[in-house]
């Protein structure tokens, strides 16, 4: 039997989705080190024709193909069990799958953020000769940089968004919030998946930086760890999911009404009025508040909707006609034109891919 420090217990309401470009490109580095691709992918319940269909779409980002988060979590884990290799075959020198969970036990007993930073710095310097990690204070401004040795062991720069994103997740995590970011830094040019790192960073992205960095307030480095052994037990059952599922970290009208619409038992009947009255405001007073959070009521209601379609359409014992009836469109052909217009593609298509 293998030991995983990961253990498969991922076990939250599954309501978020991913680009297929970041399972692509790891089912490509497994190639590249001699694994099977196929199996890897076939094992987090992703059809492999999918990334042959990405190939076909890679500049044109409206038209990606997306997986649920809970999909793209068990890609991560099988890559790090059948390869022993956290950094997922992108760097020159791998990390043994478990050394996460050691630095992370020591982490927690850490005194504050800062010092986790610097524990992150040091832990690495002795795993791995791959990238270097480093945090720099300028009076109130902190940047946690991380200098990739060999960039071209990453070509389509999977190792470095997934890092970056831990690197922010886990530490926000241990002080018990998501932080927010001055900007993040990428050495690359925009490209075509650009509009994911919106899902990814609460913060605006820079690119074509010397450096990768997270910028963020000085001040923060000073937030104490709130977290414990249990604690943290438990956040490494349900990890990568933890990691790779979207923080609650949206603006106070929005994430009101994604809660409303997270446990929304009927979506035909999910309109603004309805959930003005859940949330004790006017029906004007709320779409005012989200005009001001840059979004809408139905914006945030196709979202949902999506990632619901997504994952219900990885449940092949649902039926078309079911899963139209639980996102509250009136028929099957309804939903079928709405998932037509969100993915590119006819939700037959996307289940045969």
């Amino acid at each position: 039997m293998i030991n995983r420090p990961f253990r498969e217990k991922a076990m939250f309401r599954e309501r978020s989705s991913i680009s297929m470009h970041y399972a692509c490109t790891i089912a490509e580095s497994a190639r590249r080190n001699g694994l099977d691709a196929d199996a890897l992918l076939q094992q987090a319940g992703i059809d492999p024709s999918l990334c042959r269909r990405e190939l076909c779409y890679a500049n044109e980002p409206e038209q990606r193909m997306r997986i649920s988060s809970e999909q793209f979590a068990a890609l991560l884990l099988g890559y790090w069990v059948m390869a022993d290799d956290e950094f997922l075959g992108m760097t020159a020198s791998g990390s043994k799958h478990g050394t996460f969970a050691l630095m992370a036990r020591q982490a927690v007993m850490l005194k504050d953020l800062g010092a986790v930073y610097r524990h992150l710095s040091r832990f690495y310097r002795l795993f791995t000769d791959a990238f270097s990690l480093r945090l720099e204070e300028n009076g109130a401004e902190a940047r946690f940089v991380m200098d990739m040795h060999q960039q071209e062991l990453d070509p389509d720069h999977t190792f470095a968004d997934f890092f970056l994103l831990l690197w922010h997740r886990f530490p926000g995590w241990l002080i018990g919030r998501f932080t927010p970011l001055r900007a993040v830094h990428l050495t690359i040019p925009k490209p075509p998946h650009a509009r994911e790192y919106a899902l990814i960073f609460p913060g605006p992205v820079l690119y074509e930086q010397k450096e990768l960095a997270l910028v963020f307030d000085a001040e923060l480095l000073q937030e104490p760890i709130v977290q414990t052994q249990e604690t943290l037990g438990v956040h490494l059952d349900n990890a990568p999911h933890v990691w790779v599922s979207k923080p609650n970290i949206f603006p106070h009208y929005t994430r009101r009404v994604k809660n409303y619409l997270d446990n929304c038992s009927d979506f035909g009947a999910a309109d603004m009025e309805s959930a003005a009255a859940q949330l004790h405001v006017t029906s004007r007073t709320l779409r005012r508040k989200l005009t001001q959070e840059k979004t809408s009521f139905q914006a945030l209601k196709d979202k949902a909707r999506q990632d619901l379609a997504i994952k219900y359409l990885n449940q092949p014992e649902l039926t078309l006609a079911q899963i139209s009836q639980q996102l509250g469109f009136s028929d099957p052909a309804a939903f079928s034109r709405a998932f037509k217009q969100w993915m590119g593609v006819a939700p037959s298509h996307y289940r045969r891919g």
